[in-house]
């Protein structure tokens, strides 16, 4: 199907638009998602964000270029993602490591119920 046939399915508000979309630009959108996310789910829950945006945002806006408009969304929401999960102040993946480490250095619960056990005895 042309472009301008998917665009008019959108402008009439079908939702045989976004099988349109998917069976034209999937492949497209999902290799941009891939590229910057490298997780199989993650890339196609991003393409599927794709569509939903794209359906949200047409009407009003008409793009000229349909893949460019598809692949710039994808683009953006693949980084929002990428940047979520990579975002220092959630550590980024090196907060299970400290606690792990801090956990060896640390007593456990038992060791000091014990510990203040044998302190009243003394």
């Amino acid at each position: 199907m042309e472009d301008e046939q998917i665009l008019n399915l959108y402008f009439s508000r079908s939702e045989q638009a976004i099988g349109e979309t998917a069976s034209k630009y999937g492949p497209y959108c999902h290799s941009i998602a891939m590229h910057v996310l490298e997780n199989e789910e993650d890339a196609e829950e991003c393409v599927s964000d794709t569509y939903m945006s794209a359906w949200n945002r047409m009407p009003p806006v008409r793009p000229q270029i349909l893949s460019v408009f598809l692949g710039k969304i994808t683009r953006n929401i693949s980084v929002s993602r990428w940047r979520k999960q990579s975002a220092v102040k959630r550590g980024g993946g090196t907060v299970a490591v400290a606690l792990e480490e801090l956990e060896a250095c640390t007593p456990s619960s038992w060791d000091v119920t014990q510990e203040m056990e044998r302190k009243e005895l003394e």
